[in-house]
């Protein structure tokens, strides 16, 4: 059975409904009433939270498969999966192979503010229809982020992030958290403040704590860690205020925290250009093998998979992967989108639109080829909300759907790779649910 049908059955045992909390008011919603998405909400200590479960290294490290939340004692408090529809035949959460997910983000936040649209998930109903439909994982794009949560010191803005982990528990998806620790995107009340090594380890630490503990057996995964190293392999100790003010070992502390606040959950290292085997990705290694021998808690490793189709593919992927899951971790592509150079139409040429569906499944074959790679996420949906030509002028077209949510050719290739790989060829061929991808691929040359 595959895996989409089999985990939206089990969400249901898994998650109940309870009441959502805040700290330090969540906006839009009164303190014990019902916010703007029907999430409860009420005042909660500033106090971090007691600690649950004990440091060491996770049970479920490197084994294939969703963890088990329950068993880590931890049940979700966000709704639950009762109602959820089963995945349509043809989209990707359903031919995916059992054990893994295939996600998206939650689109909103970040640049969102400055588009000419409104905030994608929390404004637009189609948009979530379609994440239901079509995907088995989500991750917030922005909203777990700490310039999202942390509006003022001492204060908690839940409001977004509670709607999407409500909303898939609802409907039956998993949930990456992205990100706890990380140099980008945080307040200015954070980095221009004269704050002493021990404040700023309180600070991080009462964050790590609470975000955690709200969320605990709802999040499967959590980017712990994020870019922390440059391409050369060195820690990034100027840009990245927690390291350069608290030093290396802070980063022992976020695994212990985090893993104390939800044993279940499986934490990660992200990073982009981390593909293949390079200096960036060897530092990881090394960091993640030396935090093992003392026990600290980490459970994967992640490669966001930002490409371009000015640059070649590293083959090395695969392998890079291998020599992660032979540590015992965990492996997933956290962010992948592949953007080229594009026209007046905000299309790359049809080589390029082929060369990137091929890349898509690439990176695919690599995760399928990993025992421990059982997460596959694609950095939005539409291209219309991708991050890319904001911040590479002149080059887009880099997700997996475009207009009136049309499948384009690197959906299509996804979906092949994934009905070849738990199917067969001849289901590919000659079931009529995939003919419309057949047909996309054939006009493509693919």
């Amino acid at each position: 059975m595959p895996s989409a049908i089999f985990r939206r059955a089990a969400a249901a045992a898994l998650c109940a409904s309870a009441l959502t909390l805040t700290m330090g008011g969540a906006a839009g919603a009164a303190p014990g009433g019902q916010g703007p998405h029907g999430v409860g909400a009420e005042q909660r200590s500033a106090n971090a939270p007691e600690h649950a479960g004990t440091p060491g290294r996770p049970d479920h490290a490197g084994t294939p498969g969703r963890p088990d939340h329950a068993a880590g004692g931890e049940t979700c408090r966000f709704g639950s999966a009762e109602g959820a529809a089963e995945p349509a035949r043809d989209s990707l959460a359903a031919v995916a192979p059992e054990g893994m997910v295939i996600g998206t983000i939650a689109a909103g936040g970040g640049h969102h503010a400055d588009a000419d649209y409104p905030d994608p998930f929390p404004d637009d109903a189609e948009y979530r229809d379609v994440l239901a439909a079509d995907f088995s994982s989500v991750t917030p794009e922005n909203y777990l982020k700490w310039e999202s949560l942390r509006p003022a010191e001492g204060e908690y803005d839940f409001e977004q992030a509670d709607a999407v982990v409500a909303w898939a528990q609802e409907n039956g998806i998993d949930v990456r958290g992205h990100a706890l620790f990380w140099h980008s995107q945080n307040p200015d009340w954070l980095e221009d403040g004269d704050y002493s090594a021990e404040e700023l380890h309180a600070i991080l630490e009462d964050h790590v704590r609470t975000v955690v503990s709200r969320y605990a057996g709802c999040i499967d995964q959590w980017d712990v860690a994020n870019e922390i190293f440059t391409g050369d392999g060195r820690l990034r100790t100027e840009e990245n205020i927690w390291l350069r003010e608290l030093g290396p070992g802070i980063l022992d502390d976020v695994f212990r925290w985090a893993h104390e606040e939800d044993p279940g959950a499986t934490l990660f290292y992200n990073d982009y250009n981390a593909e293949g085997i390079n200096a960036k990705t060897d530092a990881y290694y090394e960091l993640a093998a030396a935090q093992l021998e003392r026990g600290v808690p980490v459970g994967g490793f992640g490669a966001q998979s930002h490409l371009s189709m000015q640059y070649g593919f590293d083959d090395s992927l695969q392998a890079n992967m291998e020599r992660f899951d032979a540590l015992g971790l965990k492996t997933a592509v956290t962010e992948i989108d592949v953007r080229g150079t594009v026209g007046e139409d905000g299309q790359m040429s049809p080589e390029d639109r082929a060369g990137a569906a091929e890349r898509y499944a690439q990176v695919l074959d690599a995760c399928l080829a990993v025992e421990g790679c059982t997460s596959f996420t694609v950095w939005g949906t539409l291209d219309e909300h991708s991050w890319v030509p904001g911040t590479f002028p002149g080059e887009g077209d880099a997700l997996i759907m475009e207009g009136d949510y049309e499948r384009k050719s690197s959906y299509c290739t996804l979906q092949r790779t994934l009905v070849e790989h738990t199917e067969g060829a001849e289901s590919w061929e000659q079931d009529e649910a995939f003919s419309a991808c057949r047909g996309i691929l054939d006009q493509a040359g693919l």
